[in-house]
């Protein structure tokens, strides 16, 4: 005798809800009727039941409903409750823009999860920066957590772009303080921040004035640039007008006037923000074994691991990279046989994207000095292999073309190009024959350059990035030793200041600012080629090293920081 099995069919189940779907429309079978705004809907009692708690309560516990053949429901409309009986038998649900602020609390009454589940996926697939301050209102409303987490990471993942949006004019106070409260909150400064505050509360001034020190005490004020705050916050007549709000701004000048008492100020409004999706990308350099490098690691602080990106097309050190839009740009460079104008490009955004070329610099150039401002690398200095550059050209990735602009004063090879305000500042290098403690300062607007303060040491090769337009530059080679010693360059004053020396000495170094704090990574020590990472925090002068380490030991490498869009 064969041995005994079982056979399943899964259209079994489908088909009994096919036949009685058919039974229902001709009202045949049906034992109780559904009234609703006047339209009555037959249906089978243990198909209700069996598909929402709800009905399922209705017809097994002793409520009034459960022996009556015509019950009658309200706060759900007509078209509604068709769609609802159509997946009760069907287990298909047409959602659409239409229907869904009607369908979802609908389903969430009669406790159909199955249609709750199909709206908020359906919501979550149209969140845009119009809608999702709302959409995350009405998901909080109706206990869908996963669509109001969708929301929530959308409002603070693009909200620069949600501000500007009608929505947001009507926000509920709470649900303002939520939102720029959050250390999740992605934005590039706290200007957008401090913006959106004043936008909000000038909407509705009569009645929203009495909130405005209450919203700003969720602005992080100190941490916005000097400039902006004596050009811009010191002029706003209702900050004038309110003492809580003065306080607010006594408390941002006191961060930039005494950075000596910063170690003392304490409290989330000190804090940099950590929703940016901010990574650290190092590019090429040389490696151990006198080699040079094409191997592309990235740091994200969030997860606080180092990862491989895809490797550049060439070998390349003495280069420099620069990141815009969540694209990250390698320039120039040496690949063992000239120096470099080819530029490439990945885009992190994409998962699969490759380095792809671009357009060339009109310059062959190793050790350049690299910056962005307003969206445009700028790119100046360098050594083609004869001589130290003083020009400077910018790259437009919108057209994909390399623009010429006035040259620097003096020639410089391994200087630092940052920017600060709406300045960019050229610092240190090697012209040929000396090394180089001056520094020059470009001003776009009238594409002239002038002459700051010199630095205490000469420096070539040194780490430079700015925070709070605070210049700082870290190590580098005086010609004698390789250098741990860091000063930094206040851009209101006009006075450079020694800090604390960095843990390490390190040359040809890279520098960036991560999560508000410096980064000085890798190098070369005068002995060993690095893979640490020292960490500098501006608010307790302190230097740490990074608990995790590169996986190749380097210097002459580009580094940056690719921020998400």
């Amino acid at each position: 005798m064969a041995a005994e099995r079982q056979i399943f069919t899964d259209s079994h189940a489908k088909s009994i809800l096919t036949t009685m779907n058919s039974l229902r429309k001709i009202n045949t079978l049906c034992d109780v009727t559904l009234k609703v705004e006047g339209h009555s809907f037959p249906a089978h009692r243990i198909v209700l039941a069996a598909c929402s708690d709800y009905f399922c309560a209705m017809f097994t516990n002793e409520m009034s409903e459960k022996d009556k053949f015509m019950i009658e429901l309200h706060e759900i409309s007509a078209s509604v409750m068709e769609v609802l009986l159509d997946f009760v038998y069907t287990e298909t649900v047409d959602v659409s823009v239409e229907n869904v602020q009607e369908l979802l609390p609908a389903a969430c009454l009669l406790q159909l999860t199955g249609v709750k589940q199909a709206c908020c996926s359906f919501l979550e697939k149209q969140l845009d920066s119009s809608n999702c301050l709302g959409i995350k209102i009405f998901s909080e409303s109706h206990s869908c957590n996963s669509l109001w987490q969708a929301a929530e990471y959308y409002s603070l993942r693009h909200f620069q772009e949600v501000i500007s949006q009608d929505e947001f004019k009507t926000l509920p106070l709470e649900e303002l303080e939520r939102l720029i409260s959050s250390d999740e909150l992605q934005v590039n400064s706290e200007e957008p921040v401090f913006e959106a505050v004043l936008n909000w509360v000038k909407y509705e001034m009569v009645e929203r004035q009495q909130y405005l020190a209450q919203l700003l005490q969720y602005v992080r004020l100190p941490l916005l640039s000097a400039r902006y705050i004596t050009d811009v916050i010191d002029y706003e007549p209702l900050v004038k007008s309110s003492h809580k709000c003065r306080d607010l701004l006594d408390e941002a000048k006191k961060f930039h006037l005494r950075p000596d008492l910063r170690g003392q100020m304490n409290g989330p409004r000190m804090k940099t923000r950590i929703g940016t999706d901010d990574l650290l990308v190092v590019l090429g350099g040389f490696g151990s074994h006198q080699n040079l490098v094409d191997v592309v690691e990235k740091y994200n602080p969030k997860t606080q691991s180092w990862n491989r990106l895809p490797g550049l097309t060439k070998r390349r050190r003495y280069v420099s990279a620069a990141s815009v839009n969540g694209c990250v740009y390698v320039i120039g460079g040496y690949d063992g046989q000239s120096r470099l104008n080819s530029v490439e490009c990945l885009d992190m955004t994409d998962n699969e994207s490759n380095w792809v070329t671009v357009s060339c610099m009109h310059h062959r150039r190793g050790l350049a000095g690299v910056c962005v401002y307003k969206d445009q690398v700028y790119v100046c200095g360098g050594f083609d292999g004869y001589a130290r550059h003083t020009s400077m050209e910018k790259y437009n990735p919108v057209i994909d073309q390399w623009t010429l602009l006035s040259g620097m004063a003096v020639s410089r090879e391994g200087a630092g190009l940052v920017v600060a305000g709406d300045l960019i500042y050229c610092i240190g290098g090697y012209d040929g024959i000396n090394l180089l403690d001056s520094a020059e300062r470009y001003d776009p607007e009238t594409e002239q350059w002038s002459t700051i303060a010199t630095m205490s040491t000469q420096r070539s090769g040194a780490g430079v990035a700015v925070v709070n337009d605070v210049i700082y530059v870290c190590g580098g080679y005086d010609g004698n030793e390789h250098l741990s010693t860091v000063e930094c360059y206040n851009t209101t004053t006009g006075h450079w200041t020694s800090l604390p020396h960095m843990i390490v000495p390190r040359c040809y170094v890279g520098a960036c600012v991560l999560q508000g704090k410096l980064m000085v990574v890798a190098g070369y020590d005068g002995n060993t080629l690095l893979n640490t990472v020292e960490i500098y925090d501006p608010l307790t002068e302190s230097w740490e090293i990074l608990d995790d380490s590169m996986g190749i030991p380097r210097c002459d490498a580009g580094v940056c920081v690719a921020r998400m869009p």
